[in-house]
C-alpha cells in the first residue's frame, strides 16, 4: 500500500509532515525538475499559511486577564464611591457641599457602570473622567478625604482593563479575518498525498541514485506520524467505549 499522511491527522501534524518532508528534498538537488520543484513550492506556501494559522487561532483573547481586570475596576470605582460618598456625610459643610458636585458627576455617567459590558463600562467611564478631570474637579477632589487617592487607582484599573480588553478584541479580530487552520490543514495533506509522494515514488523508480533514499526518508517520517494518529484513535475509541459500558 502506498504511503499517504492521514486527514485524520491535526494541524500541528501536517505542518511536521510538511516542514520534514521539505527538510529532507533540501539535501538533494532537483532544481531541474521543474515539476518537484513546483510541488515542493506549494507545499512551502501552504505549510507557511498553516503555520500562520495556526498561530493565532492558538493565540490567547486574554478572556481570564480581562476579567481579572474588570474586578480590579470594579472594586477601585466602588472605593472611589464609597470616599466620594462618606465626604458627603462630613459635618463640615464645605467638604460635604463638594463631595455632592462629585457625586452629581457620578450620577450623570451611571454609578452602576460596572454592571453592564466591557463597551459600555468604559464609554461611561472614559466620559466620567473627561468631567471629573477639569481643573475645577481636580481642585475640588484634593481637598476630600481619600478621594482624590482612590480616584487615581480608579483610573489606573481602568486604564489596565482598557489595554488588556483591546488586546483581546485584536486576537479576535485576526482569528476572524484567517483561513481556519482545519481548511489549510486539508490543502497541506492533498499536495502531500495527491502530488507529492506519487511523483516522487515514480522518480525513486526511474532515479533510485537519487531519489530512492530521499522517497524512504520521507515515507517513513510519514509512517510514524500515521503510527501517532493511528495510537490516538485507538486511545480515543477505548475511552469512548469504557464510558460506554459505565452509563
Amino acid at each position: 500500500m502506498d504511503t499517504k499522511l492521514l486527514s485524520s491527522c491535526t494541524g500541528g501534524e501536517a505542518h511536521d509532515a510538511s516542514s520534514n518532508t521539505r527538510s529532507v528534498l533540501s539535501k538533494i538537488d532537483f532544481s531541474t525538475d521543474i515539476n518537484l520543484t513546483a510541488i515542493v513550492t506549494k507545499l512551502e506556501s501552504t505549510e507557511a499559511n498553516l503555520l500562520n494559522s495556526i498561530g493565532i487561532e492558538t493565540k490567547s483573547e486574554f478572556t481570564i486577564e480581562t476579567s481579572k481586570l474588570d474586578s480590579s475596576f470594579d472594586s477601585r470605582l466602588i472605593c472611589f464611591k464609597m470616599f466620594v460618598d462618606s465626604n458627603m456625610h462630613l459635618d463640615n459643610s464645605d467638604k460635604a457641599s463638594k463631595a455632592n458636585k462629585v457625586w452629581a458627576k457620578i450620577e450623570a455617567n451611571n454609578p452602576f457602570m460596572y454592571k453592564l459590558g466591557y463597551e459600555e463600562q468604559m464609554t461611561n467611564a472614559l466620559s466620567l473622567f473627561t468631567e471629573l478631570d477639569q481643573e475645577e474637579y481636580q481642585s475640588i477632589m484634593a481637598d476630600l478625604f481619600g478621594v482624590k487617592e482612590s480616584y487615581e487607582l480608579t483610573k489606573t484599573a481602568y486604564t489596565n482593563l482598557q489595554n488588556m480588553y483591546r488586546k483581546g478584541q485584536e486576537v479576535k479580530a485576526l482569528k476572524k479575518q484567517i483561513i481556519p487552520s482545519s481548511i489549510l490543514k486539508k490543502e497541506v495533506v492533498e499536495v502531500i498525498n495527491e502530488k507529492l509522494l506519487p511523483y516522487l515514488g515514480i522518480l525513486a523508480d526511474n532515479q533510485p541514485e537519487t531519489y530512492a533514499d530521499t522517497y524512504a526518508k520521507i515515507t517513513h517520517y510519514i509512517d510514524l506520524i500515521n503510527q501517532k494518529i493511528r495510537t490516538r484513535r485507538s486511545r480515543a475509541t477505548a475511552e469512548e467505549e469504557v464510558s460506554s459500558e459505565v452509563e
